[in-house]
């Protein structure tokens, strides 16, 4: 379906514990379907539950892929807050790694993943934005908003422009070129790629 759409990346969450039989595959799995395609199988950045000070990973081996020698990840802000994640350190562990960035905001609440306008909640929305171009970052950054508290479509529309603006804003700031000259991957408006979540749109 990828290739037939012509998408470039693929994204994928890590197992369930449940599911041990693709568990098990999983990583050798990923390996067999990029030695068959150049579409990229991308995992991406889950997060853990917390329950009275204990905390519960319902992912095998883990929530957090960029521990796995995964050729290629997801990065998901939202999730980076509700896991209590550094996410500019993990864009940097992950280096030639990070393959697509689901941007979006969060406040850091424990089974919220909110997905906020980007510069809505604590996370490092526009450095990181700010870093890819300088790291050679040729992948894509997908907007993943939630706007279903808006209470009418003006005002989610003027949350769909706000997080357009301010991620066009911060991937194009001075010296956001790589060393080579190369610019960052556009923002993605839904065309280019396949995810688990919902794709906002440009209203262009």
């Amino acid at each position: 379906m990828a290739e037939q759409l012509g998408a470039r990346v693929v994204v994928v969450h890590p197992p369930f514990r449940w599911q041990r039989d693709y568990a098990r595959d999983f990583g050798t799995g990923l390996a067999r379907m990029q030695q068959e395609t150049s579409v990229l199988f991308a995992v991406e950045n889950m997060f853990p539950l917390r329950a009275r000070g204990a905390e519960v990973a319902p992912y095998a081996p883990t929530w957090n892929p960029v521990q796995m020698d995964y050729p290629h990840v997801t990065l998901d802000l939202s999730h980076t807050a509700v896991s209590g994640s550094d996410a500019l350190a993990m864009a940097d562990e992950l280096g030639g790694r990070l393959a697509h960035v689901h941007l979006a905001d969060g406040t850091g609440l424990a089974y919220r993943d909110e997905h906020l306008v980007p510069g809505r909640g604590t996370q490092p929305c526009a450095p990181l934005l700010r870093r890819l171009g300088p790291a050679g970052y040729q992948g894509m950054v997908v907007l993943e908003v939630k706007t279903f508290r808006a209470p009418d479509q003006e005002a989610r529309l003027a949350d769909l422009a706000e997080a357009l603006e301010f991620t066009r804003k911060h991937l194009a700031a001075p010296g956001a070129a790589g060393p080579d000259g190369a610019k960052p991957g556009p923002v993605d408006t839904g065309q280019d790629h396949l995810a688990h979540g919902s794709v906002l749109p440009s209203r262009s």
